[in-house]
């Protein structure tokens, strides 16, 4: 007990405590006062989330491929731990969780037919099906990504490069100086840090134990309820407990390699199997249409509409983002030893965007041809039955569909389990007065955290109060914006503008041309070589 924060781990349990209280003695009231809480912040300051997180997704691309970019996290001589494909993988899972599951086949289908006020377009049109693409590739690709590689960067550059402790508040280092360390403002940081995460996790775990039991109900029969959703959580939260305390090397690396190979062949199989041409020539036409408005996309106001669709959609998901930024951005840290700051952006960013890229143009494409073509109509059946079993419904249509769709359970699962394991393991570390060079925190420490998401997905999903957890984790984004600002604020002042770092934590490019095999040197130049 005096190995740990105290301070900064009780207030989450404060605030939990007193929500599920609250949603015991009544749900509805709670979950409407939070509600409100949430509106008010999203209609005063909706504007500026989504004005800051457009600026921090330009100004991470622009960093990665200037001077600052050829940074390495430890220095010249650091290797890293991972190799490129462990690297990627865990930083593809690590910050999806169940979500590209669910929505993949839902969002492009559902804003294409259900167009917010101020949008004169005709449901179902190839221009309301490109303002969906939109949305769904503003919503899970660059800027989710970009959310969490500005907090991994600062991070990273404080822990490795400035030798300081693994936490959020590391960051701020970069701006204040280590000495904000020693302040009481560290903890402060670091207390919304992981009130964030654990209402992301507690939250994200009770939305999937419902997912679990309706795909469940839908293919098996049994009835889903409470006796179902405390079978899949205490399942669930073993295993992933179980892995995260055998470490990253082990629990978490194995996780993630399987995690993404089901993700790839689950995608391969509904490309080449369904219209393969509309599927490829909507995510390329979608994918272009969305670079070309990258900034209406990014920044969608509707002013003076009065459906809140903005608040319940765009500044809803930018808030949930952020809610998980610092504590991903922290374990993104922690894998990113030996890594310069360009390979962080281009594996971090980049790569799980674009696959998001191709996940929502293929799964979306396929809801909206079943329904273009006649075939279903999805679109009616997600409005009336619900969202929960849209991608098992839409596994009817594929090859092997009944062995798909209990493959698809399994990776809902799998897929949050990934992300809790690594999310464990970080606010585990975090927990530690003293984790300087620590690679893993004590096993209990790990149980604790583990074994307390699990308890509060099961009392939230049971006593009625997961909506006021789910706008709980939004509400929980906003101040997590300002921390963000700050750390980005460091970054810029210490690595752009005062370009404070020794040339012995830049990577040197490496010589282009011909060399002599037993000496270690360029013998002709690349320009020579042309020449030649």
């Amino acid at each position: 007990m005096k190995k740990l924060r105290l301070s900064m781990i009780s207030v989450p349990i404060i605030i939990f405590v007193g929500v599920i209280i609250a949603s015991m003695i009544n749900a509805d009231v709670a979950t409407s006062s939070i509600t409100n809480v949430y509106l008010w912040m999203a209609s005063q300051f909706g504007w500026f989330a989504q004005l800051a997180c457009f600026i921090f997704l330009v100004s991470v691309m622009v960093i990665a491929f200037s001077k600052v970019g050829r940074i390495k996290f430890g220095g010249r001589d650091a290797k890293p731990e991972l190799s490129t494909w462990a690297y990627f993988t865990i930083a593809l899972c690590a910050g999806i969780g169940t979500g590209i599951m669910f929505w993949g086949p839902i969002e492009p289908l559902y804003f294409s037919q259900a167009l917010p006020e101020g949008v004169n377009l005709v449901p179902g049109s190839p221009e309301a099906i490109q303002f969906a693409m939109n949305k769904a590739f503003m919503h899970w690709t660059f800027t989710p990504y970009a959310l969490y590689v500005l907090c991994g960067f600062g991070i990273a550059y404080a822990m490795y490069n400035m030798k300081l402790p693994q936490a959020v508040s590391s960051g701020m280092a970069l701006l204040f100086g280590e000495k904000f360390l020693e302040s009481k403002w560290r903890t402060v940081v670091d207390a919304i840090a992981l009130t964030a995460i654990c209402s992301g996790l507690a939250g994200g775990l009770a939305n999937g134990l419902i997912q679990l039991g309706a795909g469940l109900e839908m293919i098996s029969g049994i009835q889903s309820g409470p006796a179902i959703w405390i079978m899949f959580a205490v399942v669930i939260t073993t295993i992933y407990t179980i892995s995260s305390a055998s470490g990253l090397q082990k629990g978490i690396k194995w996780l993630s390699d399987k995690n993404a190979w089901i993700f790839i062949v689950f995608l391969l199989i509904t490309l080449f199997s369904g219209p393969t041409k509309f599927l490829m020539e909507l995510t390329v036409n979608s994918f272009g249409g969305y670079l070309n408005n990258f900034v209406s996309s990014s920044i969608f106001l509707a002013p003076g509409t009065s459906d809140m669709w903005v608040e319940w959609w765009d500044t809803f998901y930018l808030a949930d983002w952020l809610s998980f930024s610092p504590v991903i951005g922290l374990f993104l840290a922690r894998i990113s030893y030996g890594r310069t700051i360009r390979e962080f952006v281009l594996i971090n960013l980049i790569a799980p965007a674009m696959f998001g890229v191709l996940w929502f143009g293929v799964f979306g494409g396929f809801a909206i041809n079943l329904m273009e073509s006649g075939t279903f109509d999805m679109f009616s059946y997600m409005t009336t039955v619900g969202f929960d079993g849209v991608m098992l419904k839409l596994a009817e249509f594929l090859p092997l569909g009944q062995i798909i769709q209990p493959l698809i359970i399994v990776t809902v699962m799998l897929s949050y389990i990934t992300m809790a394991d690594s999310m464990t393991s970080s606010i585990s570390l975090m927990s530690l007065k003293d984790n300087i060079g620590v690679k893993e925190a004590p096993l209990l420490v790990k149980v604790f955290w583990g074994s307390l998401m699990g308890a509060l997905a099961v009392i939230f999903v049971t006593a009625g109060g997961i909506n006021g957890m789910k706008t709980l984790l939004a509400i929980s984004g906003f101040p997590v914006l300002i921390i963000m600002c700050f750390l980005f604020a460091g970054i810029i002042k210490r690595l752009v503008i005062d370009k404070n770092y020794s040339m012995d934590e830049v990577v040197e490019p490496k010589p282009i041309g011909l060399k002599d095999k037993n000496l270690d040197k360029v013998i002709m130049t690349e320009t020579e070589i042309k020449e030649a």
